[in-house]
């Protein structure tokens, strides 16, 4: 009986998730009320309070599922490569599958940072964890590239690291609004663009 229980719980909270991600996606945070989550979820308000502490938990809960398994699966494709340069390419060839095969994820992440991070500090503070540790992670390759002699010295690493994740989010938002317009070789020439810019 307590296993079955804990199972309808574990239930209960993923369909939560399920159809609250749903709702951020097409409605927005301030167009998503608990108790509209909790008619769709088919399940109750107190239900949502049993399992997250509030709106706010319920936002940071689906942001970080919605990206969580892509990080996962970036950062071990990216310790596969052999070089420096063969990562900094792979990341671009990665962000371009996020955008084609994932477009939900992204519209759905930069659509609640957009929305909310000017208007809630701690919302506000959870999105700048997240870039800060996407501009890390580029700024480690280009700081191994800069020991290996293979990028250049002349512009800070962690200046270039926000440029590069500048023009991936640039680039998803054209391709959000005109798809026809950012093709995948453009996604291409973005790899080779960067490519030489860092190169030493």
């Amino acid at each position: 009986m307590q296993r079955q229980k804990k199972e309808q719980g574990q239930q209960t909270r993923q369909a939560i998730i399920e159809v609250t991600t749903r709702l951020f996606a097409t409605r927005g945070y301030a167009g998503t009320s608990l108790d509209l989550i909790a008619k769709e979820a088919s399940t109750s308000k107190s239900s949502i309070f049993w399992h997250f502490e509030n709106k706010e938990d319920l936002l940071f809960t689906v942001v970080d599922k919605a990206m969580s398994e892509w990080e996962v699966e970036a950062g071990s494709r990216l310790l596969a490569e052999p070089s420096p340069v063969a990562q900094l390419g792979k990341l671009v060839d990665l962000y371009r599958d996020l955008a084609e095969q994932r477009p939900d994820t992204l519209r759905l992440l930069l659509g609640l940072l957009l929305e909310t991070a000017d208007g809630n500090d701690k919302v506000k503070a959870r999105f700048q964890k997240m870039y800060r540790g996407y501009r890390k992670s580029i700024q480690i390759i280009l700081e191994e590239g800069l020991e290996k002699g293979q990028f250049r010295r002349d512009v800070p690493s962690a200046h270039m690291s926000a440029m590069v994740l500048a023009l991936f989010d640039g680039l998803f938002i054209q391709w959000l609004l005109e798809p026809s317009e950012v093709s995948a070789p453009v996604f291409d020439s973005m790899k080779k663009s960067v490519l030489r810019l860092v190169a030493a």
